[in-house]
């Protein structure tokens, strides 16, 4: 039985809040509304007592979110139109940023968008989140070094994922979540270029793209990569305007996902090359 059968999704405010952005948007989001845009919006979602615009449009989003949280099928007929590509009709392009965006959000609480023709549905994701939620901080099975090719880069990123862990610890989540994607960033960038076999485009030190190409290949678990698509997501707290604009500051929960996520993506690399150590780059 799937949870779109259920009278309402539980969303973690932190998720309510990148939901909202998602939907009234700035300048980095996949797609910006205005006000009069906004209430269109809601009311095209079956919320017909959203009253009329006025004030900040963060601030009308995060309202209906407060005010309809607890009716029945609300939150759930919002997340239904931001999916449904009748919002963005001519630009199907914008309609696919924003369900792969919102997608990474909801893979964080154990739900996921599909479309039945056009029709949006939120079922349960399937696959397993166990490693990730566990309440228990996960430890590394191995060293950096046996998974990257260059014993100097492996010690530099054991010592940013020992960093991490102290910025987690002292009370600074911000600086902890950064930290773990560089980290992330920095050994699936090794990985792949070491098993590069010259054929096609030279992998780029990109995350999102590092992510789906870890994916493509199976050099993690696929339960992982939603979760680490919102960690990419969350690392680019980097850039202070993007922080200010979306009045986001993660906390300690949100640190010990970030953190089980980049190390069950490790342990999982760590296998990998022990199986199959190949560096094609050396042969």
């Amino acid at each position: 039985m799937t949870k779109q059968h259920e009278a309402e999704p539980f969303l973690d405010d932190n998720v309510l809040e990148e939901i909202a952005w998602l939907i009234y948007g700035d300048d980095s989001a996949p797609h910006y509304r205005t006000g009069r845009e906004l209430e269109k919006f809601f009311k095209s979602a079956g919320l017909s007592d959203v009253g009329e615009y006025e004030g900040y449009r963060k601030d009308y989003v995060l309202e209906q979110f407060e005010n309809h949280r607890h009716h029945p099928g609300s939150i759930r007929a919002v997340i239904l139109r931001l999916a449904d590509p009748r919002e963005y009709l001519g630009a199907p392009e914008v309609w696919n940023a924003v369900v792969s965006e919102l997608n990474e959000l909801l893979a964080v609480e154990g739900y996921q968008v599909k479309h039945s023709g056009n029709t949006p549905e939120l079922v349960e994701a399937t696959a397993s989140f166990s490693r990730p939620l566990s309440e228990t901080p996960l430890a590394l099975t191995g060293n950096l070094a046996e998974i990257v090719s260059v014993d100097e880069l492996g010690e530099q990123l054991q010592a940013r994922l020992g960093e991490a862990h102290i910025c987690w610890t002292s009370g600074a989540p911000t600086a902890a979540i950064i930290m773990l994607g560089s980290v992330l960033e920095g050994v699936l960038y090794d990985v792949a270029i070491s098993r590069h076999d010259g054929t096609g485009k030279k992998p780029v030190d990109n995350l999102e793209t590092l992510i789906n190409l870890a994916q493509s290949k199976g050099w993690f678990a696929t339960d992982l990569s939603d979760y680490a698509h919102v960690l990419r997501n969350h690392r680019n707290l980097v850039h202070p305007k993007k922080q200010w604009t979306q009045s986001y500051s993660p906390k300690d929960d949100t640190v010990r996902i970030a953190w089980n996520v980049v190390v069950a993506v490790l342990n999982d690399l760590l296998t990998l090359v022990r199986n199959d150590p190949r560096d094609l780059t050396k042969s």
